[in-house]
């Protein structure tokens, strides 16, 4: 858990901050304390699809603060106290029909926030967690436990920081917490046409790993099994970039993390070869 990844260091010192607010915006150990005695309100929309996902979701993987569902039109009563919000930003361009929030760093997924605002503001968010940019009524399921699991993995690395250091947003990128030994064995399942090589290149000998290209329905089912066997590729992208992540399919892990012009958003050579450096370190560091 402790190995330094030199790609993530690289790519964390020549990208904009607000990038990186996958792995949180809590700066201070004080906050974080502070977050887990708040109460965290669950937004409810006019979709009943994302609605039953979020709820499911929430009941199953979160176990950092308490939470309550509320509906968006009835927020009146949470503007005193100890509150934290949840929603769903859509981002510009994403073909998401529910009606949502959206956000001024344009962003697409889920986010937690200080106050509840339709246009959520740089501010106001606390942390956030990518989702896919096409989000269609039998996708919200998969959407919302990886959104989930995912926030819930950062506020439980966050509240066993040593110091306020290891919450930077650059102490994160090349140190993140997940365990990189769940890349060891394990099978890595790309969505048909979601992967490009050139020439001769040969997709398994890049990542010493097996990869299978398969359909988004074989993914979502692994996803829901919580196959602790599989990893899997997706993305999810804004104007001006688009954010590449590896992760595993039980408890949505993080392995591998990486951003990009908005149009390169296929998994190609360089990322794979970068997961096998990953898998080289780890191994070097646990003889």
């Amino acid at each position: 858990m402790k190995y330094i990844n030199k790609n993530l260091l690289t790519l964390a010192l020549l990208m904009p901050l607000g990038l990186f607010a996958q792995f949180g915006k809590i700066k201070k150990k004080e906050d974080v304390e502070k977050f887990k005695d708040t109460r965290l309100v669950v937004v409810l929309m006019q979709d009943s699809a994302y609605n039953a996902s979020i709820i499911s979701a929430m009941e199953k993987y979160w176990n950092f603060t308490g939470f309550e569902f509320a509906f968006d039109t009835a927020m009146q009563k949470f503007k005193k106290g100890d509150f934290a919000f949840l929603l769903f930003s859509k981002s510009k361009g994403s073909k998401i029909r529910t009606k949502v929030c959206s956000s001024e760093e344009d962003f697409n997924g889920l986010v937690i926030t200080k106050k509840f605002k339709r246009r959520i503001v740089p501010e106001d968010v606390i942390a956030q967690a990518f989702c896919r940019n096409f989000i269609d009524t039998p996708d919200w399921e998969t959407e919302m436990i990886r959104g989930v699991q995912m926030l819930n993995n950062y506020f439980n690395y966050a509240i066993e920081a040593k110091s306020d250091g290891e919450l930077s947003e650059n102490k994160m990128m090349n140190n993140y917490p997940s365990d990189k030994g769940l890349l060891i064995d394990k099978t890595l399942f790309v969505e048909d046409r979601q992967i490009e090589m050139k020439g001769k290149e040969d997709k398994n000998v890049l990542i010493d790993g097996e990869i299978e290209e398969t359909e988004i329905e074989s993914i979502q089912k692994m996803i829901k099994a919580q196959d602790n066997m599989s990893l899997y590729y997706y993305y999810s992208k804004d104007e001006k970039f688009c954010n590449k992540l590896i992760i595993s399919t039980a408890n949505s892990e993080l392995m591998y993390f990486n951003s990009t012009s908005s149009d390169k958003c296929k998994l190609v050579a360089s990322d794979l070869k970068q997961v096998k450096n990953i898998k080289t370190e780890f191994l070097k560091k646990n003889k």
